[in-house]
């Protein structure tokens, strides 16, 4: 919720759409859409982080080339490059490129202890004073 809160605040910021994609569930959140911008950029998230989507427009093209903001067509849409970023989310998903945060599998580096995702982390962080975790399977 509270990053639903901040792109929504980010949108209105900027004056454009966000449109946000989550790889675990290919889900995307659309934010400022009811304000009509003409312009929307696309981000993706991967449990942890977002980073922005960007369309080069040749292999091997300068970053300065790429393209980060597109216009809003008839229909709300932005037109092919939906369809690109839903194909590369589906991708990452399928290979797995998220961050499942409720569920991964932490160790506490300073006492050893195994907890299950970011709520228990965040338990034993407050209950002990450890705050150096790493992922383990």
């Amino acid at each position: 919720m509270q990053r639903a809160i901040e792109l929504s605040i980010l949108a209105d910021y900027y004056g454009r759409e966000i449109a946000a994609y989550d790889i675990q569930t290919t889900r995307c959140d659309l934010y400022g859409q009811e304000k009509k911008y003409s312009e929307r950029v696309m981000l993706i998230y991967d449990g942890l982080h977002y980073d922005a989507l960007a369309i080069s427009p040749f292999e091997g093209a300068p970053e300065e080339f790429d393209q980060t903001i597109f216009p809003v067509q008839k229909g709300r849409t932005i037109g092919p490059a939906e369809d690109l970023a839903l194909k590369l989310v589906k991708e990452q998903q399928r290979k797995k490129t998220y961050t499942d945060t409720a569920n991964f599998t932490l160790r506490c580096g300073v006492c050893q202890i195994g907890v299950i995702g970011q709520k228990e982390a965040v338990e034993h962080a407050q209950a002990t004073g450890h705050v150096n975790f790493q992922e383990y399977r």
